[in-house]
C-alpha cells in the first residue's frame, strides 16, 4: 500500500475519539490525532448518511479564523464534518440529531421558511457566514427548500413583512425566518406587525443568528455564550412569544436614519388617537444612551463594532471642544401597578438628567448587562436613570454593568419596574431630543413628549436555547 492510499484512507475512514475536559480528540486509524475540536464549536452529529461507511457518525462543527474577529460571528467561519466510528456517550446523547427539526421541514409540514440576510448589519459579516456555514448546515441536514433574501436597502425587511410575511401569517401559513441580523433586522419585523391592522392567525417563528453591533436580543438570550449557540437554537430551540413595548410620541416627531440625517415621517405610523407610534422589543432610551447610539451611527464608527459606543461615549461625557457634557432636561413620569392591582403615577422629583433608559432585557450587549434583574422574553419593563453626575462617575457607573449589573446598587441610579414611562422634553436643542428605540433614532419636536408602555399584544415568537 502506497504512502498516497494510506493517507486517503485515513481521511475517509471513521476517527474514533477521545473526550478530555472541553476537547474532542479524533483519531485516524493509525492511532494519530487527525482533528481537535472544542465542544463550544460542535453543532450537532448525524447518523452516518454514506453508504459505503454504515456505521458511524457526522460530526459537524464550525472553524473560525481567531484573527478577524467581529462583535457577533465571525468572518470566514466554515463549517466542517469529521466521520466518528463511536462518540463518547454523553456526547451523542447531547448532539445528535436524528432528524430533520420540525420547524425547518418545509416539506411534511407546509411551512415558509424564509432566510433573511442583513448584509449591513454590524461590520458585514452576514452574508459570509450564510455561505461559509449556515448553508452548507442546512445541507447537511436535508433543508431544500427555502427562499433567501438579502437586503439591499434600510427598507428590506420592513418590504418583505408587508409583502410576505404578514399576508401569510394572515392567512395561517406557518413561518420560519432565520434572521442574519442585528436588533435592527428584529425591531424592523416587530415594528412592521404591530404597526399592521392586519390579524395574525399563526405567528412566525424567528431564529436569530445575531451579526449585529450590540445583539441585545441575542445576548440576553444566551446565543452568544459560544460561536455555535445560535445554530444550536436553530436546530432545537423553543419558540417563545416576543414581548414587545409601544412609544407613543407627540405630532411631528420624525426617524433620522444614519449620517446623512434622513429624516422619515411617521405620519404612516398614525394611531386611531392621531399620534404616530413606534415598537421595539429591547429599549427605549434619552439621554447618554439615545445620544451615543445617534452619534456612532456612521461608517466610520461602525468599523469599530461594539467599542464605537464606548468611543462616541466618550466623546459625549469629555467633548472634544472642551465644554462640559450635556445636562438632559426633562419631566419623567412613570406608571406602576401596586399590590392592590391599582395603577397609580408618580413624576419624578428630579428634572435633570443623564441617562434615561427603559428595557425589556437583561443585556445590551454580551457583557453588558444593564437590567440584571430582567429575565428574557419574561415581559417586564424596568428603567433604569441618573442624574448628572461627572464624566468620570459616569464612566464608573457604567463600567459596573460590564461588571454583572452593580450599577443598579450605586445611589445615584435609580431602577425600577414600572408598567409604563412619559417623558417631556424641556430642550431647545434638537440634538438633545433624539430618542432611541431598538437601536433607532427619532426626533421629538420642541415641546413634544413620549410614552412608552407595554405591548398586550404577542405577535411573533423567537427561538431560545433548549434546556437540558
Amino acid at each position: 500500500m502506497t504512502q498516497c492510499s494510506e493517507d486517503e484512507l485515513a481521511s475517509k475512514a471513521p476517527s474514533t475519539c477521545k473526550l478530555s475536559d472541553n476537547l474532542l480528540e479524533c483519531f485516524d486509524f493509525r492511532g494519530q490525532v487527525k482533528s481537535t475540536v472544542t465542544l463550544g464549536d460542535v453543532v450537532c452529529i448525524l447518523p452516518s448518511q454514506d453508504e459505503q461507511v454504515k456505521e458511524g457518525y457526522t460530526l459537524l462543527y464550525v472553524q473560525k479564523n481567531h484573527e478577524d474577529e467581529g462583535p457577533g460571528l465571525v468572518h470566514k467561519t466554515s463549517l466542517q464534518s469529521i466521520l466518528l466510528l463511536s462518540p463518547p456517550r454523553n456526547l451523542l446523547s447531547k448532539c445528535l440529531l436524528a432528524n430533520t427539526p420540525h420547524h425547518l421541514d418545509s416539506l411534511n409540514n407546509n411551512r415558509n421558511i424564509d432566510i433573511v440576510i442583513s448584509t449591513l448589519s454590524g461590520t458585514c459579516t452576514a452574508l459570509d457566514f450564510f455561505n461559509g456555514v449556515l448553508r452548507p448546515l442546512l445541507a447537511e441536514i436535508g433543508v431544500s427548500r427555502y427562499e433567501t433574501h438579502i437586503t439591499s436597502s434600510a427598507q428590506t425587511i420592513t418590504q418583505l413583512c408587508l409583502s410576505k410575511f404578514i399576508p401569510c401569517a394572515k392567512a395561517g401559513v406557518a413561518q420560519t425566518i432565520v434572521l442574519l441580523s442585528g436588533d435592527g433586522g428584529l425591531t424592523d419585523i416587530v415594528d412592521s406587525f404591530h404597526q399592521s391592522t392586519e390579524s395574525v392567525l399563526v405567528s412566525p417563528d424567528i431564529a436569530l443568528i445575531p451579526t449585529g453591533t450590540g445583539n441585545a436580543m441575542a445576548s440576553s438570550l444566551g446565543l452568544l455564550s459560544n460561536s455555535t449557540t445560535s445554530l444550536v437554537t436553530l436546530l432545537r430551540g423553543k419558540p417563545t412569544g416576543i414581548p414587545v413595548f409601544s412609544a407613543k410620541f407627540s405630532p411631528g416627531t420624525h426617524h433620522v436614519s444614519g449620517e446623512d440625517c434622513i429624516n422619515n415621517s411617521l405620519n404612516r405610523h398614525l394611531t386611531e388617537d392621531k399620534y404616530p407610534r413606534a415598537y421595539g422589543a429591547v429599549v427605549a432610551s434619552w439621554g447618554l444612551h439615545a445620544s451615543l447610539v445617534a452619534d456612532s451611527d456612521t461608517a466610520e464608527y461602525r468599523a469599530y463594532g461594539s467599542d464605537r459606543f464606548k468611543m462616541a461615549a466618550k466623546e459625549l461625557l469629555y467633548p472634544s471642544d472642551g465644554s462640559e457634557s450635556h445636562i438632559y432636561r426633562g419631566t419623567i413620569t412613570t406608571s406602576k401597578i401596586d399590590s392592590q392591582g391599582q395603577k397609580g403615577e408618580e413624576i419624578m422629583r428630579q428634572y435633570d438628567h443623564m441617562y434615561v433608559l427603559v428595557t425589556l432585557v437583561p443585556k445590551l450587549e454580551k457583557e453588558f448587562v444593564i437590567s440584571p434583574s430582567s429575565i428574557p422574553l419574561g415581559g417586564s419593563l424596568r428603567i433604569i436613570q441618573f442624574g448628572p453626575v461627572s464624566p468620570e462617575r459616569a464612566m464608573d457607573l457604567m463600567g459596573l454593568a460590564y461588571k454583572g449589573g452593580g450599577h443598579i446598587r450605586e445611589r445615584e441610579v435609580f431602577y425600577s419596574d414600572i408598567e409604563g414611562v412619559r417623558i417631556d422634553f424641556q430642550e431647545a436643542n434638537k440634538r438633545w431630543r433624539q430618542v432611541c428605540i431598538d437601536g433607532k433614532v427619532f426626533v421629538v419636536e420642541h415641546g413634544g413628549w413620549m410614552e412608552i408602555h407595554k405591548e398586550p399584544r404577542c405577535l411573533l415568537n423567537v427561538f431560545s436555547p433548549a434546556t437540558d
